[in-house]
This record gives C-alpha cells, structure tokens and sequence, in this order.
C-alpha cells in the first residue's frame, strides 16, 4: 500500500492508532526518505502566517496616524496661544538731502570731424590714433596742383582788370576835360549843339566803364582770395586742444573736398572734460538745477568719485521716457574716465523737512488708497491712510498720516485684521 492509500484510509477509518505499515519503498542504502506533509497542511500554515502579518501592519498603521494626531493637535493648541510675528521698524524723519544714483554716458566736452576743404594728394600725415594736439597744430599737408595753377591765372586776370582800370580812369579825365572845353564853347559859331551833346556822352560812357573796371577788379580778387583760401586749405590744422581718435587716410591718398562719401581726415575730442548725460525721472526732475552737485563713479571701481557739477538740462520732460536729460561736467585731467563710458551720477537731492521716512515694503497699495500698518501702545495692529512722495526704491517718502517716532509694520498681509495682537520682531530695514 503507498503512501496515498494509507493516508486515505485513516482518513475514512478514523483509526489514529493503527499500526504504520512499512513503506513500500526503501533507500537503497537502508535509510528512509522524510516524511512529506500534507499539501491542505501547508495552505493553512501560510493562511494564519499572512493574518498575522496583516494584523500587525494595520496596528501600526493605527499607532502612527494616532501619533500624528496628536503632534497636529498639539502645534494647533501652541498657533493659537501664540501672538503672529511681525517685521517692525520705527519710522525716521527724513535726513536733509537725499542720494539718487542713477547711470548716465560720458562724451567728451567738444568733439568734431576734421575734414579737407581743398582737393588733392595727401602730402603728409603729422599726427595720428591717440596723440594729444595743440589748438592750431598741423596735423596734415595736402597737395593741390590745381588750385596753385587756379590760383595764378586768377592773380594774373586781377592784374590785367586792375590795367584795364587805368585805362579806362585815363579816358574818363580825357572825356571830362574835352566836356568842360565843349561847354565854354558851347552857344558861339564854332561848337554846335551836336557836338555838345556827343562831349557829354562820351564823358558818361567814360564814367560807366570806369566804374564797370572796379567791379571787375572786385571779382577778380574775390576769386584770388577764395583760392587763396583753399591754398591755405592745404594745411589742416586742429581746431582746438584735444585728442586724436580717429585718422582714416594715409599719405599718398586722393583727398576729394565737399563729397559726401569722403570720410573725415581725423576725429578730434576734448577729454580734459567730459560731459556726462544722464536721464533722470519725473519724479526727482524738479530737484535738478543748474550748480546741483553731480560726482561721478565707475560700477568697477566704486571707491572713487569723481566731482561733477549740472551744468544744464533741457527744461523739459521727454513725454516718451518721462525723463529729464541733464547735461553734467566732470574735470578729467589725468584720463582716468573715458568717452563713451558708462558711469554713476549721483545726485544730492534735497528732501521737505517734514517728510518721514519708511521701507518701500511697509506700503500697502489698496483700491481706497495708500496705507502703513501701524502698532499702538498696546500691540494691536492699526491700518492708517499716508500720503507718499517720492520713492526711492527700498525706501519711500511719506509727507503725510504718519509721525516720526512711530512703529511700522514691513509686509503685514492679508490676513491680519485691524486690531490684531502682533509680536513685534526689530528689523533693520532703515
């Protein structure tokens, strides 16, 4: 009988103490295989093993939600027990004169294009990139063959009308003296009429050409002196003290005067002083007036100012940027500053003596105007309305609604409501 049958036997007989029969089969080496257990044996063992498993993690599922149940209820009991903090900065009276940086571009105090007035050869170059010149310095020759010749016939046709003139002063005294002759002839047998007449004529014939010769001779000299003009043209010389930044021909190049495609011979530019140009808002362009201090300063090298002064503005907002351009000047002797720069200006700006200050993030902008918290003796919070003026970034000016002296709250929000007790935590904002 296997092992199958006698297990269905004792099953249906119930017998638990009948005698095992000997296994039908053996190990060949004398031992007997282990028992096997009985597969309905084995679902139940993994059946109890997976309800205790299961029973476990739902108790500690239940543990730790209760834990946090009771961490929730705590923090909860100590939010509401406890005050809501608060940035707070005592308002400050706002100091005399106030500093407005604002970037500006400096260009140097004169500056122009040099260009030829008279055709030819570039003969020579004297100057070039970066040398410093003297008001009326050569800087280069020009050679005009043209304008030389030019200039000769116009001198030798001045010469001939200023001959012609001669003549012509000579006919004139000949027709005159013949005219007073014919006039005391003039009524007796040997003048007649007619030859009164013709006396006269030729002697204001004579006066016309006379006067015909000095407008010739006029012209004649206006031509000399315009070539002579553009023979001095040849030299061209600096305009006034400055620098050479800019040269765009060489010796031996064709110079062509009066074309629009030429470029300039040289760029020349005062630097000794620079003018710096800034645009400065609508809200500070009523402060800026003409002797206003105005030191300069460079982003990279912020240790050193250098002392300006407005010299002009141009009296007018521009409606597109509502700015005001203000024109600075700034002494630059040793080129420590550059044309073309971009600089700091900053502008000491007096402030009203009753202005308060406060940190821009103090204001609440609302729908029915603009307000500050405040704190009373008490601690609550109290919503107050001000009048600003004029803001400055991290801080703003209020002309009106608050005094110096008084708390204010920075970034109160949204949802703290009037009378609200606050803990007040110092800041540094001012």
């Amino acid at each position: 009988m296997n092992d199958a049958a006698l297990m269905e036997d004792r099953i249906a007989g119930g017998d638990a103490a009948a005698p095992a029969a000997a296994p039908a089969h053996v190990h060949e080496h004398g031992e007997e295989p282990p028992p096997r257990k009985p597969p309905f044996t084995r679902l139940l063992g993994l059946g109890a093993f997976l309800a205790v498993s299961l029973a476990g993690l739902s108790w500690a599922g239940i543990q730790g939600r209760e834990h946090q149940r009771v961490e929730r209820d705590a923090v909860q009991h100590v939010v509401r027990d406890e005050k809501p903090r608060v940035l707070t900065v005592v308002a400050a009276k706002a100091p005399g004169t106030v500093d407005q940086v604002l970037p500006a571009t400096a260009s140097p105090l004169y500056q122009t294009s040099v260009y030829a007035r008279t055709s030819g050869y570039l003969k020579r170059r004297l100057v070039d990139i970066g040398d410093r010149v003297k008001e009326g310095q050569l800087l280069a020759e020009i050679e005009t063959p043209e304008v030389d010749s030019q200039l000769l016939r116009a001198r030798a046709t001045l010469n001939q009308s200023k001959a012609t003139l001669e003549r012509d002063r000579a006919s004139e005294r000949l027709a005159h003296l013949t005219l007073m002759r014919t006039r005391r002839l003039h009524g007796t047998a040997n003048v007649s009429h007619q030859e009164y007449d013709d006396a006269e004529a030729a002697y204001k014939v004579a006066v016309a050409t006379t006067k015909v010769s000095e407008a010739v001779i006029e012209a004649n000299a206006a031509d000399v002196k315009r070539l002579e003009d553009l023979q001095a043209f040849q030299k061209v010389v600096a305009p006034f003290d400055g620098v050479i930044t800019a040269r765009n021909y060489d010796a031996g190049a064709l110079i062509v005067a009066d074309d629009a495609k030429s470029a300039e011979l040289f760029h020349v530019a005062r630097n000794d002083t620079l003018r710096v140009v800034a645009d400065v808002p609508q809200v500070y362009a009523t402060a800026i007036r003409p002797g206003l201090e105005a030191p300069v300063f460079r982003r990279e090298a912020p240790g050193r100012e250098f002392p300006g002064r407005v010299v002009r503005t141009t009296g007018r907002v521009d409606p597109s940027t509502r700015t005001l351009r203000v024109e600075a000047e700034v002494p630059n002797p040793d080129d420590a500053l550059l044309p073309g720069m971009y600089l700091l200006v900053r502008f000491r700006l007096e402030a009203p003596s009753n202005v308060v200050q406060v940190p821009g993030a103090a204001i609440i902008a609302r729908a029915e105007g603009t307000k500050l918290a405040t704190l009373d003796a008490d601690g609550a919070l109290r919503y107050r309305k001000v009048t600003v003026g004029r803001d400055f970034g991290n801080t703003v000016e209020v002309v009106s609604g608050l005094s110096p002296g008084e708390t204010v709250v920075i970034r109160p929000g949204d949802d703290l409501p009037e009378g609200a007790k606050v803990e007040p935590v110092p800041s540094a904002a001012l």
